[in-house]
């Protein structure tokens, strides 16, 4: 990356996305050319009781934080805000994702001059099984 990196990623979301996007808590910690990884922190409204007390993540906020972290790994992708929007978003859910850490990794998988595909991989923070998926394609508006 040029001179466009982790913390004008991170300011560029704050800036464009929503302030209930900006609530989720998403940390960019590395970005390179056709990828970026995030820390993730469900915050308690995120989280819902299953039984005996134990919480887990919405699955809808998983989708959207699928879709802001695909979004910031296109800025990272074209070292700059390129107004893009969600053409499709498709998530699968493995097992649950629960209170504490998710570790998050997207990968521009196709890149033109249209659109961009991602796939996003949702992990508890020091696990290895995977949680949840979602692969979405964007289209540039420009």
């Amino acid at each position: 990356m040029t001179d466009f990196g982790l913390p004008e990623i991170q300011d560029l979301k704050d800036q464009v996305c929503a302030d209930w996007i900006n609530r989720l808590d998403l940390k960019i910690i590395l970005a390179e050319k056709t990828r970026a990884k995030f820390l993730w922190t469900a915050t308690a409204e995120l989280l819902r009781n299953v039984h005996d007390g134990e919480k887990i993540v919405s699955g809808q906020a998983t989708m959207a934080v699928a879709d802001t972290a695909s979004f910031m790994t296109i800025c990272g992708l074209n070292g700059r805000l390129r107004h893009c929007v969600t053409v499709d978003l498709s998530t699968n859910f493995m097992r649950p994702l629960f209170d504490g850490v998710i570790e998050l990794e997207v990968t521009a998988i196709a890149a033109g001059r249209k659109t961009v595909t991602t796939r996003s991989d949702f992990k508890m923070q020091g696990s290895d099984k995977l949680a949840a998926t979602a692969t979405g394609v964007f289209m540039y508006l420009d």
